[in-house]
């Protein structure tokens, strides 16, 4: 049940059927509903305002998985809205959300590529490099800082779209945290290894199992949270 208790009260409207109340950056209702005219009004009633979901979804059904439970990564997003009780946020925070994550990435995307060389001097010189090598190199370059920048917008706001998902809170954790070392260990992986000599084996050893043995883990932590069963 969800901390307003809207899934057990929902179905004392005669025109709900079944419903499902997820809760992540936005609490979405997902009601099977004959018709919904009178569907705000009873949310209004039931919950104070504070507590009203962020979008209410009229669904036609809601889908099943082979065990017969509600199966809530299948559940639309972005959802089709059914009637959105006043004073709810909107679908338009999926939208907002979503230019937030990509401006975010860019940000931090830009910060890294702007301080690679205050923290690593001269392993992006590409100055002895002939095209058309340097060019193909320095957009490696880019995309490591996007990649970064995609991780610290994973690890502010990703927790919740992974909760969708039905796994364990432990699990979950695990999983959010897995998916953005995935994704910042590029930026400082690359230049740490472009800098070490070949032969200084304790600083290759420390690089081997500070990132690639790490990014292995993070990849298995990955593989379990999604063949892994629905709480």
């Amino acid at each position: 049940m969800t901390e307003s208790g809207l899934e057990q009260r929902l179905p004392g409207h005669p025109a709900v059927t079944e419903c499902v109340v997820v809760e992540g950056e936005q609490v979405i209702a997902y009601v099977v509903a004959g018709e919904t005219g009178r569907l705000t009004k009873f949310l209004t009633e039931l919950v104070p305002r504070r507590r009203l979901p962020d979008v209410v979804a009229v669904v036609p059904a809601l889908p099943r998985t082979p065990e017969g439970e509600i199966d809530v990564a299948a559940l639309p997003l972005p959802v089709a809205e059914g009637p959105r009780p006043e004073g709810g946020k909107g679908g338009g925070a999926a939208a907002g959300s979503g230019s937030l994550v990509v401006g975010g990435t860019l940000l931090f995307g830009f910060l890294a590529f702007a301080t690679t060389n205050v923290f690593w001097p001269y392993s992006t010189d590409l100055s002895g490099v002939p095209l058309p090598w340097a060019a193909l190199f320095f957009g490696l370059y880019l995309f490591e800082c996007l990649s970064f920048g995609l991780g610290v917008m994973v690890l502010l706001r990703g927790r919740s779209a992974l909760a969708r998902r039905g796994r364990s809170a432990s699990l979950t954790t695990a999983a959010w945290l897995a998916l953005a070392w995935l994704l910042l260990a590029w930026w400082p992986q690359d230049n740490f290894y472009r800098l070490a000599a070949k032969t200084d084996w304790p600083q290759q050893a420390a690089l081997v199992y500070g990132f690639n043995v790490t990014l292995m883990i993070a990849a298995a932590v990955l593989v379990a949270f999604v063949s892994g069963r629905r709480r």
